[in-house]
């Protein structure tokens, strides 16, 4: 039996979190605002080879789908990570927003490959996403 493994020195780690639904927003008074942010998972992490950018696309794995900027794999096919997943890359700090989301995912019987493109996000954006209960001071 051959076991595949990551060839470490070309990894690095990887941060993320899966993208768990909407939750609502509502106001000090338990009332609906009809507003609503996204709900990650608990953070988690995985050692995987992150390309530097891309090249031209007809030579890349996810064809002319050229919405992405870098790759990433692995030998972990069994890895959870979806397309709905945000990821901290290249010493990201996990205290603030994402740095990539993921685009596409590429499962094969030993390894997983993954299209990430790298997003700007607020802190409000995150600060939100995390606490969903707060509210604006306006008298309604």
């Amino acid at each position: 039996m051959i076991i595949f493994q990551n060839f470490m020195a070309n990894c690095q780690p990887v941060f993320y979190r899966l993208y768990e639904g909407q939750e609502e927003i509502v106001d000090q008074y338990g009332n609906s605002t009809g507003q609503f942010v996204p709900k990650y998972s608990d953070l988690k992490s995985a050692m995987m080879c992150v390309s530097p950018n891309k090249g031209t696309s007809e030579t890349e794995q996810f064809g002319s789908f050229e919405d992405y900027d870098r790759t990433v794999t692995t030998v972990d096919s069994a890895l959870d990570i979806n397309e709905d997943a945000v990821l901290w890359i290249d010493g990201a700090d996990t205290d603030g927003p994402w740095n990539y989301v993921v685009k596409a995912v590429a499962r094969w019987f030993n390894s997983l490959q993954l299209a990430i493109a790298q997003v700007k996000v607020s802190p409000a954006q995150v600060t939100a996403q995390e606490e969903p209960d707060r509210t604006d001071d306006a008298e309604v």
